[in-house]
């Protein structure tokens, strides 16, 4: 499983972790009701009603055991894990 990562100057490739189980999928709101969705290429959080609610990202997240196990890393993805964070 490859991920994009996003950088300062473009992507590069990130590696999943060798001993991945699952990738978890969630969705992510506030109290406010507030939802993940991308605008401008930037994530944010904001009210989605009626057909804009196809615009929520869904957050999906796959155990990082490449630092530290113990503290229990992780990377974050958006858009069916095509872009990351770790």
């Amino acid at each position: 499983l490859l991920l994009l990562c996003a950088e300062a100057e473009g992507f590069a490739l990130c590696h999943a972790p060798a001993l991945q189980t699952k990738v978890f999928q969630y969705r992510i709101w506030d109290v406010n009701q507030k939802s993940l969705y991308l605008r401008n290429d930037q994530l944010v959080a904001g009210h989605l009603q009626g057909a804009n609610a196809a615009l929520e990202e869904k957050v999906f997240w796959v155990p990082n055991r490449a630092f530290e196990p113990a503290r229990l890393p992780v990377i974050l993805g958006i858009q069916n894990g095509t872009r990351c964070l770790a």
